[in-house]
């Protein structure tokens, strides 16, 4: 094979892992930005925990509030009870302290209300808590992980580089070389098998005074559609037909008749 040829169809294998590995390592902030993304979920479970807490521990302490408020004023109404002149303000008082006992009846029910409400937020907010410093767990492991990875591509990308380096210096023909970086930009990919005479890139057919150039490995030839160097594999050959079988041989032909021998009568002796 054209020594130079050789060389561009290695070193197009090494473009390719080297433009693979770089974009491993180029998508590595996206990965890790979707591995913590994964922990969202967890976290909102916490924070609406917590939240659900704070607005419980809120209305308990409004309702406390509120009746001491009330007792204040039983303790006021009462106090003006003993004071009162008729009999109207006297119920007037006792409305009041009667109503305000109502009030502190109806908080405490309500603060008992959300005192077994917190016991199951408080429950909640454990099990988020767990299931968020599992996540966080798993989370770093992957992301560990990605970091490994990419800090193995990089060493691999150091030492194809050398690799590449070396098989570039290794061309003869600078102009061919040249060619192969132009189509190798526009195309991904400079180079093509050529098989069954048509190139199996583009699949556009070869012309029959090239192929046999091609089938050599000898010649540097390029595709008339998608300008790919050409390379030839004798492994991809398609075989040659096999011999038709010849008909079997007609069945023989029957023997002729045996011509039957006349024997001449006899004349009697006179």
């Amino acid at each position: 094979m054209n020594a130079d040829l050789q060389k561009l169809i290695e070193l197009e294998k090494v473009d390719r892992e080297i433009a693979r590995l770089g974009d491993e390592v180029a998508a590595l902030p996206k990965r890790v930005a979707a591995i913590e993304a994964h922990l969202a979920d967890d976290k909102a479970a916490v924070e609406k925990a917590k939240a659900a807490i704070k607005s419980n521990e809120g209305a308990r302490r409004k309702l406390e509030a509120d009746i001491q408020e009330y007792q204040q004023k039983i303790v006021k109404y009462r106090g003006q009870s003993s004071s009162v002149k008729t009999n109207d303000e006297y119920r007037a008082l006792m409305h009041e302290v009667e109503f305000s006992e109502k009030q502190i009846s109806g908080c405490e029910d309500k603060i008992l209300e959300l005192m077994i409400s917190l016991e199951n937020e408080e429950k909640a907010l454990k099990a988020a808590e767990a299931g968020l410093k599992e996540e966080i767990a798993d989370v770093e492991k992957e992301k560990a992980e990605a970091r490994t990875r990419t800090a193995e591509d990089e060493k691999l990308l150091a030492g194809l580089g050398e690799q590449r380096a070396a098989l570039r210096s290794g061309v003869t023909d600078s102009s061919l070389l040249a060619h192969y970086d132009r189509v190798m930009r526009q195309r991904k990919s400079a180079i093509a098998e050529a098989r069954d005479q048509k190139c199996m890139a583009c699949f556009v057919m070869i012309r029959p005074q090239n192929w046999q150039e091609i089938r050599s490995n000898e010649q540097i030839v390029t595709c008339s559609s998608c300008a790919r160097i050409f390379y030839f594999d004798p492994a991809h050959e398609t075989p040659p037909e096999p011999p038709k079988r010849k008909a079997k041989a007609r069945a023989a032909e029957p023997e002729a008749e045996t011509e039957t021998q006349v024997t001449p009568e006899t004349t009697p002796a006179q």
